[in-house]
């Protein structure tokens, strides 16, 4: 029989209690636990970071029979690291978690707090002359610490979900972060009746802000140490799900290493820290082998609207994210959320990823993490430079891709006239040609890169920069882009000779096609181009 695959789910009793596969990361809880108190770990949506605070919650409750053949049952009994020194004795616990509600206005976020409150007061009592939120929640901590005797534990799910859902409404969003402010600010106050705390979020800009009025969280969100603690690792894969693997290769026709490998150009390629081990997207992988094919599950569950709204509204380029953008760790940890420079926002949600560190320059290189989040994004995005849905009928991708592998300049380009007739005009103060020439070019490589095409763009040359460059099996492409206010298809292609863009390639063996291409502003597609 099929074993039963926790796709999704949130709850760590209902998988050790309805025989769900579990990949153990109970010993990185243990050794979090033993060695702080407070922390903050910013993850991307759907990454395993409910589940973690759920198996924290059933460890802390004592619920040791669901940790039987863990790593952690062993850890605790030896060394247990309550006050008591007695093994599994429970805590009480607040979890509270702002993955479900209504945040569209003050009046719902205050009437998500009073629930989460409340149904922790129906167990533990309330004092009926403390009206404010805050106040409740300070109360609540003192009335189990005096009932128990044991030090509660503080769980928060996704605490920046409010704001993220009101991120282009600046004024409630910063009502919200007072409010929030306030609330958690209790922590600080009761920190001599708290045992441990743990927060989780997608972002970090907000995390230092709301959480200033109580002793800072140790934020692990870039910790080598627990860079695995959510994600699937690719030895985690390997031994823990063979039998789906096996099923899944043998559907696809595929070995077992290759399997592997196809999950890992999917859905591997998260790397949270200089060094250390990558991890797979945890809900994607768990979909792949549930219904044995390789889709984009993640991708598919959503992507925040706000992303791709700031793609739209802002004047930044889109083509940095596929070639790789070089940064400093403040250019995408940063604490404030600037919709103008979105690369926090992109690599925080999990758009982005680290591929590579250079110690010496201390500098990043991002870029997307894998195959399904870098298709995903490149689709939704392309209507914004096309005005078009990728699935649209009237362009055929498949003939597309067989002209260029062809070499048939011609075809391809007539095709590309005929989508990029669609090209949304910019509007507002962007009255240059360089802009319009900007625009095109960034739709055409966004068709490219779609297509599985790796056109790269703005090659760096020592006579220049040529506008892109595509390598297929037999033949390198040249492209030069103009547009038709004060040049012509002919003056592109003379450039590309004059700078001698060729020969790096000259020595490949391959066909090389120079290719100017005329944008008209005014008939908003290609009216010319010019073939050598």
């Amino acid at each position: 029989m099929a074993r039963k695959l926790p796709v999704g789910m949130q709850s760590f009793t209902d998988i050790r209690n309805n025989d769900y596969v579990y990949v153990d990361k109970t010993g990185m809880i243990y050794q979090l636990i033993s060695t702080g108190k407070t922390y903050f770990l910013s993850r991307p949506r759907r990454f395993g970071k409910s589940l973690m605070l759920s198996t924290m919650e059933a460890y802390f409750s004592g619920k040791k029979e669901l940790f039987k053949g863990l790593a952690i049952e062993e850890l605790e009994n030896n060394h247990p690291l309550n006050e008591t020194g007695v093994p599994w004795t429970p805590s009480p616990v607040i979890r509270l978690d702002f993955n479900s509600g209504n945040y569209n206005s003050m009046k719902q976020l205050r009437i998500a707090l009073n629930d989460m409150l409340r149904q922790y007061e129906k167990k533990w009592g309330k004092d009926e002359g403390t009206e404010s939120l805050s106040g409740r929640f300070l109360n609540l901590i003192h009335v189990m610490y005096e009932k128990t005797g044991s030090k509660p534990v503080i769980l928060i799910d996704e605490y920046d979900k409010p704001l993220i859902a009101n991120i282009r409404r600046p004024e409630l969003s910063e009502e919200i972060r007072n409010e929030l402010k306030s609330f958690f600010g209790v922590l600080k106050t009761a920190d001599e009746w708290t045992r441990f705390i743990f927060i989780t979020g997608v972002t970090r800009f907000s995390h230092v802000s709301i959480f200033s009025d109580m002793n800072q969280p140790d934020d692990i969100s870039m910790s080598e140490e627990f860079n695995t603690l959510c994600g699937l690792t690719y030895n985690e894969i390997e031994s823990t799900f063979k039998p789906e693997l096996e099923a899944l290769g043998e559907k696809e026709n595929l070995s077992l290493n290759e399997t592997l490998g196809r999950l890992k150009y999917w859905y591997d390629g998260y790397l949270f820290s200089e060094n250390g081990d990558g991890v797979f997207n945890p809900y994607s992988v768990l979909k792949a082998l549930r219904w044995k094919k390789f889709d984009s599950y993640w991708f598919a569950t959503g992507t925040p609207s706000f992303l791709i709204e700031t793609v739209e509204d802002t004047d930044f380029d889109i083509r940095r994210m596929v070639d790789g953008i070089k940064a400093v760790k403040s250019d995408f940890m940063s604490y404030k959320a600037n919709l103008d420079e979105p690369v926090p926002l992109f690599y925080q949600s999990g758009y982005l990823t680290i591929k590579k560190y250079d110690p010496e320059l201390e500098e990043y290189t991002l870029s997307f993490p894998n195959r399904e989040v870098k298709g995903g994004f490149i689709n939704s995005i392309l209507p914004i430079y096309t005005g078009k849905e990728s699935d649209d009928t009237t362009f055929n991708y498949k003939r597309f891709v067989s002209d260029i592998k062809s070499g048939n300049v011609v075809g391809f380009i007539e095709k590309l006239k005929s989508l990029l007739a669609s090209v949304p005009y910019p509007e507002g103060n962007l009255d240059t040609a360089a802009v319009y020439e900007r625009t095109y070019h960034t739709a055409i490589y966004l068709i490219f890169i779609l297509c599985g095409m790796d056109l790269r763009s703005e090659v760096h040359m020592s006579t220049g920069r040529i506008d892109a460059v595509l390598e297929t099996e037999d033949t390198v492409y040249l492209f030069e882009f103009k547009t038709d206010r004060n040049d012509t298809a002919e003056n592109a292609l003379q450039q590309i000779d004059d700078k001698n863009y060729d020969l790096p390639y000259q020595q490949s063996g391959k066909d090389i096609k120079k290719i100017g291409i005329l944008f008209s502003i005014a008939e908003r597609t290609i009216t010319d181009y010019s073939i050598a």
